[in-house]
């Protein structure tokens, strides 16, 4: 708790929310009151992310398909972590083969985390839609296939059973808006990021939607997933072509107990949002300087291996694929067509060329296709 010299903490404490109350802006989504103030805190987050934002997350010489390839790795990291949030099981690194290679699912945690990366390229695809409930949907309908009763799939839930609660202790978190007003609540939403009238920083708008898809909770099952997608479908459709590069639910997962901590702080101050703002502005901070270490570490290695096979003749694509062999992993002809965005021949070609000059090596199969590992030649 702050020092408050002389005066009553309890006292300072009504003063200042009053003042907050005085301060912030109301809105009304179904029949539940929300809040929120921009402080100048805030405004220099914001600030801050526009500035380097609209700078680029990368240099002016980056190879196009280069991009393509940090975009890729990095909406699969968020779909992954995003799915670990909610209980899927597994590792990373085995989830990211899945996704590069295209493998079946076997169970719930992996059909969760491919169903997740399905959505994220959805939305990149529909970032001209307005939003509306059957957008939000749609969205539901690809994250819950085969996790969830067909009935409630892509369809708003119809009883009050739904509450949020800890898995473990039975404790209940939260009661989501009672079934009759769901259909309200989200049109009413809808409308809100719909209007252009009176500009709001998208960054705010889409917490905000995050944060009342979320509250609202209008599925069965899979709000938590839906809404932090739509916040990436809202900051894509705004502009904010950065975002696909930014895994904003790994730092959430790993700091679990402070997201949930900022619904549940915001939810017993009179449904105030900004505890949830300035959180996930803290996540958003912290994504984009995950990016920027990740982004120096991999160009560096890649000089580095580039130097090295100087005398192979491969291009910008070939080093990259085996840069990352190097550290561990496997390749497939379909991953390396899934993960650089180049077509099947192209894909053959480069493991083709690698092969022959004895820097990729036969490590068995996977269904019907060969899986090659780094050969260990001495470069």
């Amino acid at each position: 708790m702050r020092d408050t010299g002389p005066f009553d903490p309890d006292t300072v404490w009504v003063r200042m929310k009053l003042v907050r109350m005085d301060n912030s802006i109301k809105l009304v989504f179904g029949r539940t009151h929300y809040r929120y103030s921009v402080s100048d805190r805030i405004l220099k987050m914001l600030h801050e992310f526009d500035m380097r934002a609209s700078v680029g997350l990368f240099p002016d010489t980056m190879d196009p398909h280069r991009m393509v390839h940090y975009s890729v790795s990095s909406l699969m990291e968020e779909s992954i972590a995003s799915s670990q949030m909610e209980g899927a099981v597994t590792t990373t690194k085995n989830a990211k083969e899945i996704l590069l290679k295209n493998i079946r699912p076997k169970d719930k945690s992996e059909r969760m985390i491919v169903n997740n990366y399905k959505a994220m390229l959805f939305i990149k695809e529909h970032t001209e839609r307005p939003l509306t409930p059957e957008l939000i949907r749609d969205i539901h309908k690809i994250v819950t296939e085969g996790t969830l009763d067909e009935k409630h799939r892509g369809s708003f839930r119809d009883n009050d059973d739904v509450v949020v609660q800890d898995s473990l202790s039975g404790e209940v978190f939260h009661q989501p808006v009672p079934v009759d007003e769901v259909e309200h609540a989200v049109q009413q939403l809808c409308d809100f990021i719909n209007d252009e009238g009176e500009f709001l920083h998208p960054v705010i708008k889409g917490i905000i939607l995050h944060y009342a898809i979320a509250y609202i909770h209008p599925f069965e099952d899979g709000n938590g997933r839906v809404a932090r997608t739509l916040f990436y479908w809202y900051e894509l459709k705004s502009g904010y072509w950065s975002m696909e590069y930014l895994a904003l639910s790994r730092y959430i997962k790993d700091h679990k107990s402070k997201y949930e901590e900022a619904y549940v702080f915001g939810e017993t101050d009179g449904n105030d949002m900004t505890y949830f703002i300035l959180y996930n502005l803290k996540a958003l901070m912290d994504s984009v300087d995950r990016f920027e270490d990740y982004l120096k570490r991999k160009i560096e290695e890649e000089r580095s291996t580039k130097v090295k096979l100087s005398d192979y003749g491969l291009n910008d694509r070939q080093i990259r694929i085996i840069t990352s062999l190097m550290n561990g992993g496997t390749v497939t002809v379909r991953s390396i067509q899934n993960q650089y965005h180049v077509s099947l021949n192209t894909a053959r070609a480069d493991v083709r060329c690698l092969s022959e000059a004895g820097l990729l090596a036969e490590a068995g199969r996977e269904v019907n296709m060969k899986v090659y590992s780094w050969s260990g030649k001495k470069i």
